[in-house]
């Protein structure tokens, strides 16, 4: 693959601060949280009370006596397919959102997150857990099939979710679980992936809570209760839908500084992209991703690692970059936006509403390429005495699509000395395109020639720059005049606009996209049949010449 070496730019600094990178959103992973091993859980045994990240809270009760618990626990089980109390602490998909591997699960009525603050949020992606999965598909000896055995049974399992702010409720939300109440059974469902809740009904604003509370209804009740496993799993809290995932974001950091993750936020979201994070307090040491400005190209040593071999490249025309630079710490490291829904793969990442389009540049940090020119205690010096070792060291950058598959690789090499000719053997010190494709992450690895009894040798180190389009950002949503009739609606709704349409599609508050998208339509009026709907609010994704617009309408 051709590619193109961008030429260094701009001064060397050689000061080394810290300061904070202003979060504009931070979403609760979970995954910077500790568990002691992979398939395995904490449910609150060690006393804890509950789990804390970055000023939210989530309760936990444990009974000693019965070595039983309430409210949150940490999981990364992944078996999806064992029914049964035993595997209570498994999510029905096997994993996180987006293939990450810590989540919470949650039972009994009594679970609730408490913020330090009152704060805006905006939702959370929940699933069912393993156990009542497969006890609502099957039934148990406690628990009913649901649907019963004609499947016509008009069964259901909710989440109710509630925010409150200084005690009074300001926000309520009921999230199906599952649903057989539907006269067409095709149209019956059990939860078995993530999936996103607004927690006020209104993707486009967030609700200002200072606790929220969670709670179960479900059709299934016998002589103590609700019968159905009262559990629910739930991951990447305060994320946002991808449905109104934006992606104009241009967060600075001041000269000379970075960002190592110390506040605990667990990652940084940079436009709509979220790089995660991990810091360990007691060893003041981090990994995957920190932020930085610092570009010092002659100190060597663990000391440096923040700084990349070259400043960042300015870039012209309709491409802009931010003032800093990423820097990665790990073999292996991602980034990702798991919000996604299907049908519009021909963006990037495949965000519903599209964002500003990205490249990334990557070259070496300071750290690993002096490392690589001159050897170290640790590391060697890469060709050898005599220059003619054939070492390397490469990153792999894969697109890998929401089953993840690796859709596509590409291969940067940070250092090269595999040629026979040893004067095109080289370190690289400039900013060089990394190739993706539409996708819902990507991921890293870095590979390299020099490798010992404890693995890699040479620092697992390097830098990442981004740049963001910046074409047709003055043809979005506010030139792309759409009006609804009437609404809300009962049955037929009229959607006129100032300029051809082109698509249509309609979506549930969850995500869901429904039946009834047109496509090729080139009209200024198309009209939608909404009597099938139950009554709720729902958004219109309409796309014209001048842009896309989102709107809500109310089914009445």
């Amino acid at each position: 693959m051709e590619r193109k070496i961008l030429a260094l730019l701009a001064l060397i600094a050689t000061s080394f601060t810290f300061a904070q990178f202003p979060h504009t959103r931070v979403y609760s992973t979970f995954d910077n949280l500790p568990l002691t091993q992979s398939d395995t859980f904490n449910n609150g045994a060690d006393r804890s009370s509950g789990f804390t990240h970055y000023g939210r809270f989530f309760n936990n009760e444990y009974d000693t006596t019965w070595a039983s618990w309430s409210g949150w626990a940490l999981s990364n089980r992944t078996d999806a397919t064992t029914a049964g109390y035993e595997n209570q602490f498994s999510a029905i998909p096997g994993h996180g959102v987006s293939y990450t591997s810590n989540y919470m699960i949650s039972t009994g009525n009594g679970a609730y997150i408490k913020l330090d603050s009152a704060g805006e949020i905006s939702g959370a992606y929940f699933t069912n857990t393993t156990y009542a999965y497969y006890d609502m598909k099957n039934g148990s000896g406690f628990s009913k099939q649901f649907g019963g055995v004609s499947g016509n049974d008009a069964d259901y399992f909710k989440l109710i979710i509630k925010g409150f702010l200084s005690g009074s409720e300001v926000s309520s939300v009921d999230f199906y679980l599952a649903d057989f109440r539907n006269a067409d059974n095709s149209k019956d469902y059990i939860i078995d992936d993530w999936t996103y809740v607004d927690f006020n009904n209104d993707g486009l604003n967030d609700v200002l809570v200072d606790s929220i509370s969670f709670s179960y209804e479900s059709s299934d009740v016998g002589q103590f209760g609700m019968n159905t496993p009262a559990y629910f799993g739930m991951d990447d809290f305060n994320s946002i839908s991808d449905f109104y995932a934006d992606g104009i974001d241009f967060p600075t950091l001041p000269e000379d500084t970075y960002d190592n993750g110390a506040d605990g936020a667990g990652g940084f979201k940079v436009s709509h992209l979220f790089y995660p994070n991990t810091y360990n307090a007691d060893w003041q040491s981090w990994e995957g991703w920190s932020i930085s400005t610092q570009y010092d190209d002659t100190t060597v040593g663990y000391e440096n690692q923040y700084s990349s071999v070259t400043p960042i490249m300015y870039s012209t025309g309709n491409w802009i970059n931010h003032n800093f630079h990423f820097v990665n710490s790990g073999i292996t490291n991602e980034i990702r936006t798991p919000y996604k829904l299907n049908g519009f793969e021909e963006n990037i990442y495949g965000l519903t509403r599209i964002p500003t389009a990205v490249q990334f540049g990557i070259t070496n940090a300071t750290y690993a390429y002096l490392d690589m020119l001159n050897g170290s205690s640790f590391s060697k010096k890469f060709g050898g005495l005599d220059g003619n070792d054939p070492d390397y060291f490469r990153l792999l950058i894969n697109s890998v699509n929401n089953k993840n598959e690796v859709v596509f690789q590409d291969t940067v090499y940070l250092a090269d000395f595999r040629f026979l000719d040893n004067t095109k053997d080289f370190i690289l010190k400039e900013w060089e395109y990394a190739e993706i494709r539409p996708c819902d992450k990507i991921t890293f690895e870095l590979q390299s020639s020099d490798v010992g009894f404890f693995g890699m040798n040479t620092p697992a180190y390097f830098c990442m720059q981004l740049w963001q389009h910046i074409v047709g950002i003055e043809n979005r949503e506010e030139k792309a005049n759409v009006q609804l009739y009437p609404n809300p609606v009962l049955s037929d709704m009229s959607i006129m606009a100032d300029d051809r349409i082109e698509t249509v599609a309609v979506f549930s508050l969850d995500g869901k996209q429904l039946d009834l998208a047109s496509s090729q339509i080139s009209t200024k009026r198309v009209d939608i049949n909404t009597q099938n709907l139950v009554p709720g609010i729902y958004v219109v994704r309409v796309q014209t010449e001048k842009g896309i617009t989102t709107k809500k309408f109310i089914k009445q």
